[in-house]
């Protein structure tokens, strides 16, 4: 149900990726969100934060983002913080970039998942 929920609420917002999310769709014969959102959405918005040019769709995404982390359900927000934000830690650019338009609660993964992925908890 949270799969069938996360789909259609991105869709509702970005009916640009109804055709991969077809494509995704016929090549895996379900959805499959830490693969789409990897794969489709976190480097959509890492080439548009490279970019810097199209500001209206990058805040569109963040605002989508803060939905994600706000939402209830655990799958939800883990393919928000293990899949997007984990990608974007890869770049610190990007990862900069991206800072500024983060909601509060976006944020507040992102700094969680870059601590694990630096290690900060096992100093």
């Amino acid at each position: 149900m949270e799969k069938d929920i996360l789909i259609s609420q991105f869709l509702k917002l970005f009916p640009e990726f109804n055709d991969r999310y077809i494509e995704h769709m016929e090549f895996n014969q379900e959805f499959l969100g830490h693969v789409f959102f990897g794969d489709e959405v976190s480097t959509h918005v890492e080439r548009l934060l490279q970019e810097h040019s199209d500001i209206e769709q990058i805040e569109k995404f963040f605002s989508f983002f803060e939905w994600m982390a706000l939402h209830s359900d655990l799958y939800i927000v883990q393919i928000l913080s293990t899949t997007i934000l984990y990608n974007f830690g890869g770049d610190a650019d990007v990862l900069y970039k991206a800072d500024r338009y983060m909601g509060v609660h976006t944020k507040k993964l992102s700094v969680e998942i870059e601590d694990l992925h630096t290690g900060k908890h096992f100093s």
